[in-house]
């Protein structure tokens, strides 16, 4: 009995071992890294409350239309001596209802509101430009974080490959078939090795507190980032030619939409600027119940309606200073745009040619990874016949880590210049930082 239920324990944990091996381990995919940003950051949070306060701008500029409706309440004590009415009182109370309606002011109230409505949309497009910067930053962060840790492990091996090499040399020397000069190469090479693991892991370290400092955590398991895969329907958004980059930004970049609307912004102040020569309408209405308010014994109520027309005759040079400087801030918006059109052209075209190039770049450095390490075998294997010298295996060694590192910056880079080239076009969104159903590089098989 005892060796029945030892053997289904047995069975049990191996059972449950098992079940546990296979479930998936948890990893922090970029995607739920940059929700976690988008969400928290405090420049998400700042570019919100902004967009919150402008749309309440809104409402308060339309409000100048409204009416001003007003309730005053008078009461207390007024006593007379020596008054020659006979009708003497002690108290008195005004009761006061007033209406008042702002009719027409040349213009400026509705170009202040039509400036305000353009604040909005400008700080939905800061706001876009907010979500995008920390997108964008926060890829940087976490492919800087895997492409610090690859190189460093390509430093690693390479340092370890190198270590090898100058062991063999040192064997070849004490046994006599090997030249002294070989093991002095290999003793260089290897101190060179040292020295790129230091560097790289300086540089992986940098990595680390960039990630932690984004990301807002206290340490982070390299191990548990995956390598992010675009999804095709985001990679078909990439325009096809730089002419086609640019035809897209000078339609959609944010940042020229921003500069439309400060053109736009600086119309409007110049006709409110106007309107300080125009005349202004008002209308007002009150109604006033009075009791004993002359002091006198009896009571009455009284109405009043008026509309009130005001010339600003002092606003013809009063108000011609604030004017020109308004056209003259019309002309400079419309020249900042003009410059911000040939901005976006550069941008557009520099986006396009990293992307081109990083595409071009990656291809050439898949390629240069393969055959480093076919070199490397072969050479390994010609020196242990003789064939070779040592040198051609230090520099086999060498050129393996340059190929792998230039792979990892290629890759890295090729992700990252898709999201800014979306950016440029503002068509980037953060549901296409990764294809979550697929795992790998960007151009390998899942």
């Amino acid at each position: 009995m005892n060796l029945l239920l030892k053997k289904t324990n047995l069975i049990f944990i191996i059972f449950t071992f098992l079940f546990t091996s296979s479930l998936p381990v948890s990893a922090d995919r970029l995607s739920t890294m940059v929700e976690g940003v988008l969400e928290s950051h405090e420049d998400m949070v700042n570019s919100k409350k902004e967009l919150e306060e402008a749309s309440r701008d809104v409402t308060d500029a339309l409000l100048v239309y409204a009416p001003d409706l007003s309730v005053k309440l008078e009461a207390g004590q007024n006593d007379k001596y020596n008054a020659s009415s006979n009708s003497q009182i002690d108290s008195f109370d005004t009761y006061d209802w007033t209406w008042k309606q702002k009719i027409m002011d040349s213009g400026a109230s509705m170009a202040d509101v039509r400036n305000k409505n353009l604040a909005v949309e400008k700080k939905e497009l800061e706001l876009i430009s907010t979500r995008n910067d920390l997108l964008i930053e926060a890829a940087d962060a976490y492919l800087g974080l895997i492409k610090a840790s690859e190189k460093l492990e390509a430093s690693v091996a390479a340092e370890a490959n190198t270590r090898q090499t100058t062991g063999q040399e040192e064997i070849r020397v004490q046994v006599g078939s090997g030249l002294a000069s070989d093991v002095l190469k290999a003793k260089r090479q290897l101190a060179s090795a040292q020295k790129s693991v230091i560097s790289d892991e300086k540089s992986f370290k940098s990595a680390m507190y960039t990630y932690e400092k984004l990301f807002n955590v206290d340490d982070v398991d390299v191990n548990n980032l995956t390598k992010p895969r675009l999804a095709p329907s985001t990679i078909s958004m990439v325009p096809k030619s730089m002419e086609a980059t640019v035809v897209m930004a000078l339609s959609g970049n944010r940042d020229l939409q921003i500069a439309k609307i400060d053109v736009e912004t600086a119309k409007n102040d110049l006709a409110s600027a106007l309107a300080n020569f125009g005349p202004t309408v008002d209308a007002e209405a009150k109604y006033s119940d009075k009791t004993d308010a002359s002091h006198t014994g009896g009571n009455h109520y009284e109405e009043q309606i008026k509309v009130t027309v005001e010339f600003p005759i002092s606003g013809l040079y009063m108000e011609m200073p604030g004017y020109l400087n308004d056209r003259s801030a019309l002309d400079r918006a419309i020249n900042d745009l003009a410059l911000k059109e040939r901005d976006t052209i550069k941008a557009a075209k520099d986006a396009w040619v990293e992307y081109a190039n990083a595409r071009t770049m990656l291809s050439y450095s898949e390629n240069e990874a393969t055959i480093a390490k076919e070199l490397l075998t072969i050479a390994q294997k010609e020196r242990a016949a003789d064939q070779t010298d040592a040198a051609a295996v230090l520099a086999a060694e060498e050129a393996l880590e340059g190929a792998l590192k230039d792979l990892s910056d290629d890759s890295m880079s090729l992700l990252t210049t898709v999201y800014e080239i979306l950016d440029v076009i503002n068509l980037l969104e953060p549901d296409m930082v990764e294809d979550t159903t697929r795992v790998g590089t960007f151009n390998t098989s899942s």
